[in-house]
């Protein structure tokens, strides 16, 4: 049946794919390649959009979308026969060009390239508490139960045994519930991301499983690179455009990001999806420009963000109502077409996740965004009056003729002050920002542009302007102006607010969506366009910048090329969807990475509690009720006097993954293991339990440990072999002395640290011990009475390897 199914998901594809060719080619799109790329995009994005209107319902199944697909084929073929169109094509008919064979095989290489390195080594982040993780539980929602609602009234009765140790919610996953709000039930969930991409995962995971999820966007990332090459080949041909393919497909943010589970590659396809729709049919019917302007706003299905498109959209009307008003509809059909999707999904937020859309108008993000979308449409307004004043006729007719009579003095004041813009990015904002002292944070927010230039190197930057002058002053195609606004406009607020956490892969996020595509295309666009008239010159240059472009890659990439990150995450949740008890089974947890991928991707009730101490105490009452309860714990020796606790598994995550930096390009690949206990809880005679003096901690049952798999620092000072966590969790009273004793070998080359409360604060910063090679003691104290739990770690350095023994953690009276 399953396979059955898969067969008529892709024929319905197939179908659509092959009768938008025969239309588009009556429609005049004779070119090959842009024919059968652009109707197997929108192929996908029916796909997509059906799945999401079923979503939208709370009713998605792979069968009732395979079934519309179909009826979507069968319109389509009804209209070809209706309009007595031949609906016999061929692929390959068209015009094609002969002599760019070698070019296609290039191309066909690249792709195929790129499709290797973004599918074959995927980020397996099931981890719950950051966005990649967060996706894929959406996408496993929407798979097993057919819509987003994660309303759950079992916090009602949690609520009432647990009091406030209990967490409504996960991280993204939020209760709508709030005293200012009580008509709220608890247990109302919602939501706080978008549907569209999680939807596509849905489909991805219906089609070919849980790693189908982690390469859905290698399909993206290919169809991306394959409208750089057709949008560049027009403005300066196909060799030009296989450099900027090749810029594009291995940036280092292209390449991490793809082999995620994150919206902007999706987000970046419809972009230039839809500029390239723009690029093509500007001059031909006014109705394909409100298409294209509708691709672009499926992204408002995607990302609440995406409404920052809307300022750009209307200085290219400005532009065109003042400079080729013959060509002004064509600009309004654009912006009609993307504010009518745009507004769909925005209703679709307020109506399905309306507590994330207040979330954000409080943060004040939404609301900076409905401002700017509010000035620009009363700006707008404001010149459409002007220019049907008498007076607004004759200035528009002035200004047009000021600026056609200096367009050399505009010409070179507008690139003047874009390199005046990177100078000061570059080399001044730096040195003001070293002199105020700020955090890391804010450090990153005020350089982000040195920041970006991990990803394009400066020289492509500077090219850049030339690439302004070729679309601007020389091209003058009013079809580019949409993927130059666009690209300036994202460029310029990702750079004035990055809006996102500064640790490198992170932060590439945002610049992923479009600065990055955009500033290595108009990198090539300015080397192509040089005023070089010697062609062994200018490609000599051109060779140079593309052997330095290389060499950034292999810096930047040698770290990560080869490597699935993470890769023993998805085969442990497929493990423990079938080891882990289901029956009358509800587990808690502390571990917000792992609460929510536990309970949506492998199917255990699982919630999140504050605090372990005070969930046992009061856990009887939920086996009593007819629970089987299970604690998922660190501690492996955990102990309690009200309830009984028997291992029933352990939960092991590892894989490889970079070293979290700040502010710093990533120079190190690090082994993370995360070991967990299952106990199950039981009925028993209450024992008194007394504090213990001591506790012996086996150092073979480590909880957590980082171990160094390659480095390419140059100097090594404060880099370690290996980190080993050992956590102990308190049954009464925490506050008091405590003394650890180690023992091993070579222990005086070792550090120690300990943390406490999920490592969310150090009560001992990492420091040597007291003692010997044989015989290490540290000592600290424990003064919040709320504290849970501590977390006991023991660095080694690389090339000074010590090894413990024993490990004993005691009381100090």
């Amino acid at each position: 049946m399953v396979s059955l199914v898969n067969f008529l998901f892709f024929l319905g594809i197939l179908l659509n794919t092959y009768f938008i060719s025969v239309i588009l080619h009556k429609k005049g799109i004779s070119q090959p390649l842009s024919r059968n790329l652009v109707s197997f995009t929108l192929s996908i994005l029916i796909a997509g959009s059906i799945a999401l209107l079923l979503v939208s319902f709370e009713s998605y199944k792979i069968l009732p979308v395979v079934f519309i697909q179909l009826l979507v084929a069968g319109s389509f073929l009804a209209y070809i026969l209706v309009r007595k169109l031949d609906p016999i094509l061929s692929p390959l008919s068209g015009r094609n060009n002969s002599g760019n064979l070698f070019t296609y095989i290039i191309l066909t290489l690249l792709l195929v390239s790129a499709g290797a390195m973004y599918s074959l080594f995927p980020i397996e982040y099931i981890k719950g508490d950051r966005d990649h993780g967060v996706y894929v539980v959406f996408g496993s929602k929407i798979q097993k139960t057919g819509g987003l609602n994660f309303d759950d009234f079992r916090y009602q009765d949690l609520t009432r045994v647990l009091g406030n140790n209990i967490i409504f919610g996960y991280p993204a996953i939020h209760s709508d519930h709030s005293p200012q709000d009580p008509s709220v039930p608890i247990g109302s969930l919602s939501p706080r991301f978008y549907p569209l991409f999680p939807t596509f995962l849905a489909l991805s995971a219906d089609l070919f499983g849980l790693d189908g999820m982690f390469r859905v966007n290698s399909i993206f990332g290919v169809l991306s690179l394959v409208f750089i090459f057709l949008i560049v080949k027009k403005w300066i041909g196909p060799w030009g455009a296989l450099i900027a393919v090749f810029f594009c497909a291995f940036n280092p943010a292209q390449l991490w990001n793809v082999r995620t589970t994150l919206s902007e590659p999706l987000g970046q396809l419809l972009i230039l999806f839809s500029c390239y729709l723009a690029l093509y049919f500007f001059r031909k019917s006014k109705g394909w420009m409100f298409f294209a302007g509708g691709v672009l706003g499926l992204s408002s299905f995607n990302r609440i963000d995406s409404l920052i498109y809307f300022p750009a959209l209307v200085i290219l009307v400005g532009y065109l109502l003042f400079l080729r008003k013959k060509s002004l509809w064509r600009g309004f059909n654009f912006l009609f077409g993307y504010s009518a999707i745009s507004i769909l999904g925005v209703l679709y937020g307020y109506i399905n996740s309306k507590p994330y859309m207040l979330d954000l108008w409080r943060s004040k993000q939404l609301l900076k965004l409905t401002v700017f979308c509010v000035f620009s449409s009363i700006l707008l307004s404001g010149l459409l009056i002007f220019s049907n004043l008498q007076f607004g006729k004759q200035s528009i007719v002035l200004l047009k003729n000021t600026i056609l009579k200096n367009k050399k003095i505009l010409r070179i004041v507008i690139l003047s002050s874009l390199f005046l813009l990177i100078t000061f990015a570059y080399s001044i904002q730096p040195v003001i920002s070293n002199s105020e002292n700020l955090t890391d944070f804010f450090y990153f927010k005020k350089n982000s542009f040195i920041f970006f230039l991990f990803y394009v190197p400066l020289i492509l930057v500077l090219f850049g302007i030339g690439g302004y002058d070729l679309l601007v002053f020389r091209k003058q195609s009013s079809g580019s102006l949409v993927f130059l606004l666009l690209g300036s406009l994202l460029s310029f607020v990702y750079f004035y607010d990055p809006s996102i956490y500064p640790d490198h892969y992170w932060a590439s996020r945002r610049w992923l969506l479009f600065p990055v595509p955009f500033v290595c295309i108009m990198g090539v666009l300015g080397m192509y366009s040089l005023p070089i008239k010697k062609q062994v010159f200018k490609s000599t240059l051109i060779a140079i910048v593309f052997a330095g472009y290389v060499y950034h890659l292999y810096n930047r990439e040698r770290l990560i090329f080869f490597e699935r990150m993470l890769s023993g995450y998805s085969e442990e949740f497929e493990r423990l969807s079938i080891a882990l008890p289901n029956e009358k089974a509800i587990y808690f947890t502390k571990k917000q990475d792992l609460a929510s991928p536990l309970r949506y991707l492998s199917g255990r009730e699982t919630y999140l509690i504050h605090k372990t101490r005070p969930f046992l105490e009061k856990a009887s009452r939920l086996i009593e009720s007819g629970w089987n309860v299970y604690l998922i714990e660190e501690d492996f020796h955990l102990e309690d006097g009200s309830v009984t606790l028997e291992k029933v598994d352990q939960i092991s995550l590892e894989g490889n993954y970079p070293l979290d930096t700040v502010n710093r390009y990533p120079d190190m690949l690090l082994y993370r293991g995360v070991f967990l206990q299952v106990y199950k809880l039981g009925l028993g005679p209450k024992v008194s339990i007394q504090t213990k003096k001591s506790v012996s901690i086996n150092p073979s049952q480590f909880t957590y440990t980082l171990k160094t798999v390659r480095s390419e620092r140059k100097s090594q000072p404060n880099v370690y072999e290996e980190v080993k966590a050992y956590a102990y969790c308190f049954q009464i009273n925490p506050t008091g002395k405590f003394k650890v004793e180690f023992e091993g070998e070579s222990l005086s080359q070792a550090t120690f640290s300990v943390t406490a409360n999920q490592s969310s604060s150090v009560i001992f910063p990492e420091s040597p011990g007291v003692g010997d090679d044989r015989k290490m003691n540290i000592e600290f104290s424990v003064e919040n009475p709320e504290t849970d739990d501590i977390q006991i770690r023991f660095h080694t350095k690389r090339d000074r390897q010590a090894v413990l023994k024993s490990l004993q953690l005691s009381r100090i009276p």
